[in-house]
């Protein structure tokens, strides 16, 4: 479930005569994007990923209305994965690509918001095999974001809302001495729920299911020649 942003607006309107319902909500978006990338606070597992005989690189699927920011863990087949960078993968597996090569993966590299690879590349298909967790935040087009984050950060978000509004100049609400007092609030709101998050993080259970072989999902896009 998501929470619109309209929703929030009433709460700010009230309080900045004349300050277009437009402005106060791509406000309140600014302010909850930040407060995702700052703190980490939108985690979610997403949709077992089905892994491909040979094939090493796979999309990275985020929910509707958000993009992935960072990945917290990988598993493949139950087993966790280490993350790794390019450079390193090549220096401890060289060759990796090779299909003479492919076994059971042990890494992950996040290429990019959208993809990811597994190394080495399987060397079997396995359905629903890969578990991913991810920080998630709203994208820029995003109408809401998700019901525990607006509720859990509420406070938060209007008052990121409020000191990117007060601080707008030249308008009849423009405060710029207010602008300054809600943007202390939200920064020591953001630092704590970056405390929050991060004590969430270790331990994390890995609620992994693995159905084993069988029709699944399959997010690929390129694999090793031969």
């Amino acid at each position: 479930m998501a929470i619109t942003y309209e929703s929030l607006v009433p709460d700010i309107a009230s309080n900045l005569y004349g300050c277009p319902d437009l402005i106060i909500r791509n406000s309140i978006r600014a302010a909850t994007i930040e407060l995702c990338e700052r703190a980490s606070v939108y985690q979610a597992e997403l949709d077992p990923v089905t892994t491909v005989s040979k094939i090493y690189e796979y999309d990275l699927e985020a929910p509707s209305g958000t993009s992935i920011q960072k990945i917290l863990w990988v598993t493949h087949q139950g087993k966790d994965l280490e993350p790794i960078t390019t450079a390193l993968l090549e220096q401890r597996l060289p060759k990796w690509r090779e299909t003479a090569n492919a076994s059971t993966p042990s890494f992950f590299v996040k290429q990019t918001s959208a993809l990811f690879w597994l190394a080495p590349m399987p060397s079997t298909t396995s359905a629903s095999s890969t578990i991913i967790r991810a920080v998630l935040k709203p994208t820029h087009t995003s109408t809401g974001c998700n019901d525990d984050v607006m509720n859990d950060y509420r406070d938060a978000i209007l008052n990121g809302a409020l000191f990117r509004l007060l601080r707008i100049p030249n308008r009849d609400w423009t405060d710029l001495k207010a602008a300054n007092l809600y943007g202390q609030l939200f920064s020591v709101a953001v630092t704590e729920a970056e405390r929050r998050s991060r004590q969430g993080d270790t331990p994390v259970a890995r609620r992994v299911k693995y159905a084993g072989a069988g029709a699944g999902n399959t997010r690929r896009r390129y694999g090793s020649g031969g």
